[in-house]
């Protein structure tokens, strides 16, 4: 953002220094700002973080009174410390500076904030191309919750979170507990202090988040809301699962900081200079102790992200699958992963979308218009879905409700590096059906690239999948269990 490509436009560095001092994202400043305009002058604005974007980028040198206003009364400065300058008189007088006596110099002028970012970074990055391998260390860390058959795999999961056999997906009932009590853990106490690169000299960032966000932003990276898995009962015929809600940024705060946490401790170089694993430790895991049990919903927020193994039917069953890309995704990257797989999450924010959308079937059917059709992504900002008159998901439903699509719930999992959840699903669709559906499918999409040729669903191609080592955890045990279940998923 100090950047930019036209040379006559000069960034706002002024205005960056206050809200980074602030350890705030231009997204959540926009919010801020909107919520001051409602609470003390009564005027409803929908300021985002591209308004922010452009003021401090320069692209808008001089912003309407009233945003100048409200973001003096936030930063507690006049509005002649924010930096803007009024675009004619830019080239007929010298650099403003009079915010430079309030405003502190920016951090990265600091060789030691310097240096620890760029440690954070180079394990962020080393992360990136090590999560398989970093995920088999982490389940070394768990040997009583290993997945007989899925050793090796970074898979983790109790044996009552997988059921003896697959439950068709209309006898999984779900609950929505809006007043859920909050989990224990933020991703802010002192044991993530190790993750958390330096604001200033004195300060670290708030949370893992705000570190990602400056530093290393992939391209899907926004604080969405999301359903929290909060129980889990296998113990009738029919699953209960229980949820509560929570933002995506609380998934980075807990989840990525425990994955940056152990390529911390568990990554090092050899004679050859390469990056390579070290053993199963617990010691200097700060935050993973704290952490503690796993599978204790209480104690962390679990964000269940849907995974589902899409198999087109018939005699000669085939699979799809996805090769998720690390600069565009905030976790996954590098990995072969299901397809369609998505956060659970609803279309859109406003109370009608959020009941509609707390369905299993319904994120299926989502993920599939976007990850194979190539729809633009439901990111919860727009109008709710009309999904009776909408395609595909008229055609998606009717097949459904039809049996041509038979969807079955396998499990919930961990990947047990992230300690993120998988609810695991596989859908059998008719071969004519997924034929005319996919037609059109397309080879890449917003988080990677899609596999160019179905694969046989047969055990050589998944064992040959298995040991060229690139399969995500979630795929993995997806794979497994649809495999070792195949007789259920095909009977007639």
């Amino acid at each position: 953002m100090a950047g930019s490509s036209d040379p006559f436009r000069s960034p706002n560095e002024t205005l960056i220094a206050l809200r980074v001092e602030r350890a705030l994202s231009q997204q959540e400043l926009a919010e801020e700002l909107n919520r001051l305009a409602t609470t003390k002058h009564n005027r409803h604005l929908t300021l985002t973080k591209k308004s922010v974007y452009r003021w401090e980028s320069g692209e808008t040198e001089f912003p309407k009174r009233l945003y100048q206003r409200l973001l003096a009364e936030y930063f507690g400065v006049s509005i002649t410390e924010l930096g803007f300058h009024r675009p004619q008189l830019q080239a007929s007088r010298p650099p403003d500076t009079t915010g430079a006596a309030v405003v502190p110099a920016s951090p990265d002028e600091n060789p030691d904030v310097v240096e620890d970012r760029r440690r954070w970074l180079a394990v962020r990055t080393a992360l990136g191309s090590a999560r398989r391998t970093l995920a088999l260390v982490a389940e070394g860390l768990y040997p009583d919750y290993r997945v007989p058959g899925l050793e090796h795999t970074g898979v983790i999961t109790r044996p009552n979170w997988i059921p003896a056999t697959p439950v068709p997906l209309g006898a999984v009932t779900l609950t929505l507990d809006s007043d859920a009590a909050l989990p224990l853990l933020t991703g802010g106490e002192p044991q993530t202090a190790a993750v958390r690169p330096l604001l200033t000299p004195a300060q670290r960032f708030r949370r893992y988040h705000d570190a990602i966000r400056e530093l290393a932003a992939p391209r899907l990276f926004e604080n969405r809301l999301c359903f929290r898995l909060t129980g889990l009962d296998w113990s009738a015929r029919t699953i209960r699962m229980t949820f509560g809600h929570m933002g995506f940024f609380d998934s980075m705060d807990t989840n990525e900081a425990l994955a940056h946490e152990t390529a911390l401790h568990h990554l090092s170089r050899d004679q050859h200079d390469q990056v390579v694993t070290t053993k199963p430790s617990w010691r200097n895991l700060a935050f993973r102790k704290l952490v503690a049990d796993p599978f204790d919903l209480s104690r962390r927020p679990l964000m269940g992200a849907v995974g589902t193994l899409t198999i087109r039917g018939g005699e000669s069953p085939s699979i799809v699958l996805h090769q998720r890309d690390g600069g565009r995704v905030a976790g996954g990257g590098g990995m072969t992963h299901l397809m369609p797989a998505g956060i659970f999450q609803p279309s859109s924010v406003l109370p009608a979308a959020v009941a509609e959308d707390f369905s299993l079937w319904r994120n299926i059917e989502r993920e599939l218009a976007e990850e194979l059709l190539g729809h633009d992504e439901y990111d919860g900002s727009g109008h709710p879905i009309n999904y009776s008159d909408l395609e595909p998901f008229a055609t998606l439903d009717d097949a459904y409700h039809r049996g041509d699509i038979k969807v079955w719930c396998l499990g919930v999992t961990l990947d047990a590096l992230t300690l993120c959840g998988d609810i695991l699903t596989v859908a059998v669709i008719e071969p004519d059906l997924y034929d005319t559906m996919f037609a059109s499918a397309v080879s890449s999409n917003s988080e990677g690239t899609v596999s160019a040729r179905a694969l046989p669903f047969e055990e050589n191609t998944l064992r040959e999948l298995r040991e060229q080592g690139y399969l995500s955890p979630g795929a993995a045990a997806a794979l497994h269990l649809a495999w070792t279940h195949r007789a259920t998923l095909f009977r007639r």
